[in-house]
């Protein structure tokens, strides 16, 4: 979770009170909880105080997408399901305990494996803002691949890998649990990071922007080698397995093997290349993210910050990867 002038997330935890949440897990970067405090602060400060099921993992930066998914799912490897929800949404009166049945009888029968929401309007493009897994599935799925940086294409990756294990996994659309996603009255789906957080501070927002812009293009240029896709024909994309190699399908792995596998991508002549020699984008001068060439070294990046309700950094807990 970035910054969050909004609350938002306060607006989502407070809309679960119709149904008793088990754990309502909340992850931050560090710098989020040390001065200067902001609103991510207020946030943690308030749900410490007020909510007694609240669990807070701290990442050493701002966690990528797939890395917060990874960190929700890991957080507690025994319960027999989880749900992940996009900090700008919120569940519809009675939803809750709704998704809450039916994820019990697919802990039991198996019937269910990833179960996505219905929305108060269509969300073609942001379906898995909020979906809920099973234990059983998460454990044949694997972890969320982390090269997908910060965000964007996480969610194709995961319905590419749905469909190329054997068996496929069993994904269903549940009718009768609504969510809203964006502000009260909003009925056309906006990716939250497309908002700007900061009207006041348009040169943040600028290179925010940029940054976003970039981070699409070489996901969308990673994805479409991962999987043999041409263009943005998602369901024709060519291989069964990762680059395809001799790989599980869940294989995914942020290191200089998996930069070998993708043969990597380079910064040169103020561009970005792949390993084609295609140039991805242009990098605009001044970029503060050129030093980051499509992978990282796998890192442990987030934690359980001691126990529920209370955040202090150590050296022991949970570890993303």
């Amino acid at each position: 979770m970035g910054r969050d002038p909004q609350l938002l997330v306060l607006r989502l935890y407070y809309s679960t009170v119709d149904y008793p949440v088990k754990y309502f897990v909340v992850v931050v970067p560090e710098r989020a909880l040390t001065p200067p405090h902001g609103a991510i602060w207020y946030e943690v400060q308030h749900l410490k105080e007020y909510a007694d099921n609240v669990v807070i993992v701290t990442c050493a930066r701002t966690p990528t997408v797939a890395e917060g998914w990874n960190a929700v799912f890991q957080a507690f490897p025994e319960e027999a399901w989880g749900v992940y929800c996009a900090r700008d949404t919120v569940w519809m009166p009675g939803s809750l305990q709704k998704l809450a049945g039916h994820m019990w009888d697919a802990s039991r029968d198996n019937s269910i494996e990833v179960a996505l929401m219905n929305w108060t309007y269509s969300m073609t493009d942001g379906l898995y803002n909020a979906f809920g897994i099973t234990k059983s599935g998460l454990g044949r799925f694997g972890l969320f691949d982390e090269n997908i940086y910060p965000a964007y294409f996480e969610d194709g990756d995961f319905k590419l890998r749905q469909s190329r294990m054997q068996p496929p996994m069993r994904v269903q659309v549940l009718h009768d649990v609504i969510m809203h996603h964006g502000k009260k009255h909003e009925q056309r789906y906006v990716s939250g990071v497309q908002l700007p957080n900061d009207p006041n501070n348009e040169q943040q927002e600028h290179r925010m922007r940029s940054f976003v812009d970039q981070r699409w293009k070489i996901n969308g240029a990673y994805l479409r080698r991962k999987w043999g896709c041409q263009g943005d024909n998602w369901l024709g994309c060519q291989y069964q397995t990762p680059f395809n190699k001799s790989l599980p399908v869940w294989y995914w792995y942020t290191s200089k093997q998996q930069r070998a596998l993708d043969r990597g991508l380079n910064a040169r002549d103020g561009k970005m290349y792949d390993g084609d020699g295609v140039a991805v984008y242009d990098i605009p001068p001044g970029d503060n993210y050129i030093g980051w060439v499509g992978y990282k070294e796998s890192t442990n990046v987030c934690r359980i910050a001691g126990p529920v309700g209370i955040v202090a950094r150590n050296e022991s807990g949970l570890w993303c990867v």
